[in-house]
């Protein structure tokens, strides 16, 4: 038995509620509650007497409840953690083990650093995707399909929610830039386009634009709503060679949001998506001079845990060049691919939320306006 090097320990304790720690393993993002005491044992591990320790079981996937919720996975407010259970030395060893404070060894703990096997699989950590699909589908029974679509969108799909970071941060930063970049008589492709909301707004700046996603009945309902200049079309984008059919030079620009990344870190590891194509093949349709612009979670800071005081946040990476857990790649390997295919890069704008934003959450606005977490890069064809 030691301790797992991967631990911070950090205060969690309003006045009225005094002695309250989280200690919280930074790579596996377990969490678990205690008083101040549970570090004297920490101190002796194998020569520790037997003692009353209090403890609070405060981890919980935090992500359920909402993609943008806040990713530390634990209870925020120490003072709706309610009574500490009263434990002894044999309950605090097994519990500090279940949550990796402390292991058996270590090179037992980092093999389980590696991609999980099925749904079933709780020894292997696997990578994020993996972890929130196995919450959504095994344990709380949720079609995740449904869920992601409640992440962004409103229940009838005609608005980005505003009560989040979609809305506080890449809507709001859309609806400032996009009249700035798409001018009357553009012709735009919008890949992976939905229920054509985003569509629609390019259409409104005078744009002519095309919309495709494979889903049939997002398809069928962007068609309903569609403003003038706005067309939908479906086409299975998983296929590698699905944009083949729309001709050759034909977009002075072509829009992509929070889909790119799955080309790099694909969504099932069994099932890779061919990035070259796929570039290949936007080149193909750019006009010369035609640009790409790519909106994607950022490379950084998102789903990093939120911590610190709200006005005063900090967050703790622990990866970026290798990727294991996390869902995006780092910016190099972003942009390298399209370098080497004949792209030059425009522009990139990390997006922020406002200071305080009153509709959303003020630890998630306040941390997005110092941690962006949307990252844009404009990519031109010469």
């Amino acid at each position: 038995m030691q301790y797992c090097p991967d631990i911070i320990a950090f205060v969690e304790s309003p006045s009225t509620h005094p002695e309250r720690w989280v200690l919280m393993n930074v790579f596996t993002r377990n969490c678990l509650g205690v008083g101040p005491e549970v570090f004297d044992f920490l101190s002796n591990l194998e020569e520790s007497k037997t003692k009353i320790y209090r403890i609070w079981n405060i981890w919980r996937f935090s992500n359920s409840e909402g993609l943008l919720a806040d990713p530390s996975r634990f209870n925020r407010d120490a003072a709706t953690w309610g009574e500490p259970r009263l434990i002894g030395n044999e309950e605090l060893v097994k519990l500090l083990k279940e949550q990796c404070i402390i292991i058996e060894d270590l090179e037992s703990y980092r093999k389980r650093f590696a991609l999980k096997k099925s749904l079933l699989d709780r020894n292997n950590f696997g990578s994020y995707h993996q972890q929130l699909g196995q919450q959504l589908i095994a344990i709380e029974r949720k079609n995740p399909e449904k869920w992601w679509l409640e992440q962004k969108f409103t229940t009838d799909l005609t608005e980005i929610r505003k009560d989040n970071l979609y809305g506080a941060v890449q809507d709001r930063f859309l609806d400032e830039w996009l009249p700035q970049k798409i001018k009357p008589g553009m012709k735009v492709l919008d890949i992976g386009c939905g229920a054509g909301l985003i569509s629609n707004k390019l259409a409104k700046l005078g744009a002519d634009v095309l919309g495709v996603d494979p889903n049939q009945d997002y398809i069928q309902l962007a068609k309903e709503r569609a403003v003038k200049g706005a067309k939908f079309q479906q086409l299975d984008l998983n296929l590698s060679d699905a944009l083949q059919v729309l001709p050759e030079a034909t977009f002075d620009c072509i829009y992509m949001s929070d889909a790119l990344l799955f080309y790099f870190i694909p969504y099932d590891p069994n099932k890779p998506i061919n990035l070259d194509n796929f570039i290949i093949n936007i080149k193909r349709l750019l006009k010369i001079g035609g640009q790409f612009i790519s909106l994607e979670p950022h490379p950084v800071f998102y789903i990093q845990p939120w911590l610190g005081d709200p006005q005063r946040p900090f967050t703790v990476c622990t990866e970026y060049i290798h990727t294991q857990w996390r869902i995006n790649p780092p910016l190099g390997k972003l942009v390298k691919p399209f370098l080497e295919n004949g792209f030059l890069i425009a522009n990139i704008e990390e997006l922020t939320s406002q200071h305080e934003n009153p509709i959303v959450d003020m630890r998630a606005s306040v941390f997005a306006y110092e941690f962006p977490v949307w990252l844009m890069v404009e990519f031109i064809k010469i």
